[in-house]
């Protein structure tokens, strides 16, 4: 079955919102192009579903994007080729241990293919490009690693690479002797600045837009949302952005909206290295103003449950990959792997299905922690996919109900399981498995089915 979708209208189009906040601007005077790189991100922002750094291409005088990048380390160099229309673009990182790691990337303008030139499955991390002719690409690189090596961080090679041409290029086609060459001195050069004023001097109109968390919409046509560093933000039916509260620390990540939708409960994101646990704010959604203010124990996830009101589920250990994202619920089943004695790693059967029951909510409305962190264990298989009935021999206080009442608006969600873990092994500590989301709470649902990362955590399956 075929579903079409349609574009009724985008909120918070602007010149280079492809690209987020900018760390580098280089134009193209001839062409009548600009390339701009954005910050180095998280995708989604969540660290552990990796990270990438746009590079957009835009005409300069009607700041339309003609290309993107998305590449995987930070953005150091890009350069026009003189005649061709390619954007080379140096990228790279040190892997916090050893290596210097990164791409030399060759993005066509014209198809917005982009190839990965080097051999080397490490890369190298690229500072600085210059054609020196159609043929001749000047190199800076980083050192390899930094291994008994401090000038690593302030010197680098460079390399003259020829090719006859570089729209032809196969990819991984730069091997180590095409990039070897003399050592200098390279530092580092924050460019920030000088990027910010570039693209602010073309656009009057232009603000940083980052990663959207999550988006509500209520019931005269507003829509809010959370995003990096807004806690929330509203937008009126007109396309125009009412108010914006803004949080410098991380942002929203979670909303809760009240039945008079007068108000919304927002979860607010900190980063994991500091020790300041993460708070809960209720703000007006007339203009945004804080109402209320909760600061829980530990981590949590703001949820909401299947009569509308907030309620706080116990954080994994694990990161975002552990973070609970359901709409409506009245249990959180999750995954726990329980360290074997003497702190070997736990055998492939050592994963319990745990249940924590979310309780009553105060009139008040404010969300509150679960009545118990654990209501009752069993032991599961590693990997299957959880029926519905699983939930109810979990939880044999709660009365049997037929499948047309739990279909009812006014249903307990107990057919919908969320299972938060890690995609990591489980080690010593007992870390959570695999994330499993079992939904069959939806009328005219073929059935229980499941979506389960791979443990490999590259990609889904489906069971």
């Amino acid at each position: 079955m075929t579903i079409s979708f349609r574009i009724n209208r985008i909120l918070g189009d602007r010149p280079f919102a492809e690209v987020g906040d900018p760390v580098l601007a280089v134009d193209d005077e001839g062409r009548g192009l600009l390339a701009v790189a954005g910050t180095h991100v998280a995708v989604a922002g969540v660290y552990e579903f990796g990270s990438t750094a746009p590079v957009g291409v835009y005409g300069t005088e009607d700041l339309a994007c003609r290309a993107l990048l998305h590449a995987r380390y930070p953005v150091h160099a890009v350069a026009f080729h003189p005649t061709l229309p390619l954007l080379a673009v140096g990228t790279g990182d040190y892997d916090g241990g050893y290596f210097f790691e990164g791409e030399l990337l060759l993005l066509d303008v014209e198809t917005g293919s982009a190839t990965s030139l080097i051999e080397h499955e490490l890369g190298r991390q690229v500072l600085g490009l210059e054609w020196l002719s159609e043929h001749e690409l000047h190199v800076l690189m980083a050192p390899p690693d930094d291994w008994q090596d401090k000038d690593a961080w302030s010197e680098g090679h460079v390399a003259v690479v020829h090719r006859p041409d570089w729209r032809a290029a196969p990819p991984r086609s730069i091997t180590g002797c095409d990039l070897a060459g003399p050592r200098i001195a390279a530092p580092r050069t924050d460019r920030r600045e000088d990027a910010r004023q570039t693209v602010s001097g073309l656009s009057t109109n232009w603000d940083p837009r980052r990663n959207v968390r999550a988006v509500e919409e209520l019931s005269d046509g507003r829509i809010v949302a959370t995003l990096d560093r807004i806690q929330l933000e509203s937008w009126l039916p007109s396309g125009r952005r009412h108010w914006s509260v803004r949080d410098d620390d991380g942002g929203g990540r979670d909303i809760v909206i009240a039945a008079d939708e007068r108000s919304a409960w927002v979860g607010l994101v900190r980063p994991p290295w500091e020790e300041r646990a993460q708070a809960v704010v209720r703000l007006a959604l007339q203009d945004g103003a804080q109402l209320d203010h909760h600061t829980p124990v530990g981590p949590v996830s703001l949820v909401r449950c299947a009569d509308g009101l907030p309620a706080l589920a116990p954080a994994g250990r694990n990161g975002e990959r552990s973070r609970l994202r359901i709409r409506r619920g009245s249990w959180i089943y999750f995954l726990e792997a329980v360290s074997a004695k003497g702190g070997q790693q736990p055998g492939l059967g050592g994963a319990w299905l745990a249940v924590a029951d979310l309780g009553s909510i105060p009139v008040a409305e404010r969300p509150r922690a679960c009545r118990s962190a654990v209501r009752r264990r069993q032991r599961v298989p590693r990997s299957p996919a959880l029926a519905p009935d699983a939930a109810r021999r979990l939880a044999p206080d709660q009365p049997a109900r037929s499948p047309a009442q739990d279909r009812g608006p006014d249903s307990l969600d107990r057919r919908r399981l969320v299972v938060a873990g890690s995609h990591r092994r489980p080690g010593p500590r007992g870390l959570a498995r695999p994330a499993v989301v079992v939904d069959t709470t939806a009328p005219g649902a073929p059935g229980p089915h499941a979506h389960r990362r791979n443990p490999s955590g590259r990609g889904r399956g489906t069971a």
